[in-house]
C-alpha cells in the first residue's frame, strides 16, 4: 500500500472524524490540537490517518493517532507511529510518551511493540474526565495507561 505521511499545513482540512476515534471527548481535543504538530497519512489525496505531537522540552507526547477503520490492520498505524516516533528523534526528544485506556488492547499491543514501556496508571481518568462510559473489546475504559519510550539516554 503506498502511502506519504506529511505534516500538516495550515491549509490542511483536518479529518476531525479521526481525532474522535482516539479521543471521543471534543472539548479536550479542541484544548490540545493547537498546541500540536499534527501528522497526516494519505493514500493518494485520501487521508486515512492523523497523529498530534506535543513537545514539552525534552520530552513528547503523543496526543493522538488513528486510522480510518476500513484501513485499520494493515500497518499504517504502525507506520504512522513510527514515523512520529522518529520526528520525534530528530526534535531531540528523549522520552516519548503516549496514554491509553485499560480496554485498548490493539493499541496497547502495538506501543509495547514499538518498544514502549508501561510506566504509570491514572486510575479512573475515564470515569472522571468523559460524561459517558466507553467501552471497547467488552471491556469497560476505566483506567488511562502511560507508557513512554526513551529515544536518548
Amino acid at each position: 500500500m503506498n502511502y506519504i505521511i506529511t505534516e500538516a499545513s495550515p491549509d490542511d482540512d483536518l479529518p476531525h472524524h479521526l481525532l474522535l476515534l482516539a479521543d471521543e471527548n471534543q472539548a479536550l481535543i479542541d484544548a490540545y490540537l493547537p498546541s500540536s504538530q499534527v501528522y497526516l497519512l494519505r493514500i493518494d489525496t485520501t487521508c486515512l490517518g492523523i497523529c498530534l505531537l506535543q513537545y514539552r522540552g525534552e520530552i513528547g507526547e503523543i496526543m493522538n493517532i488513528a486510522v480510518e477503520p476500513d484501513y485499520q490492520g494493515k500497518g499504517l498505524g504502525r507506520a504512522l507511529l513510527a514515523h512520529v516516533i522518529d520526528a520525534a528523534g530528530r526534535q531531540g526528544v528523549q522520552r516519548l510518551l503516549i496514554k491509553t485506556g485499560n480496554s485498548g488492547i490493539g493499541q496497547i499491543a502495538l506501543y509495547q511493540q514499538q518498544g514502549f514501556d508501561l510506566i504509570g496508571v491514572n486510575y479512573n481518568y475515564f470515569l472522571e474526565a468523559y460524561s459517558d462510559p466507553i467501552w471497547e473489546n467488552g471491556i469497560q475504559c476505566k483506567h488511562q495507561l502511560v507508557f513512554e519510550l526513551r529515544l536518548r539516554m
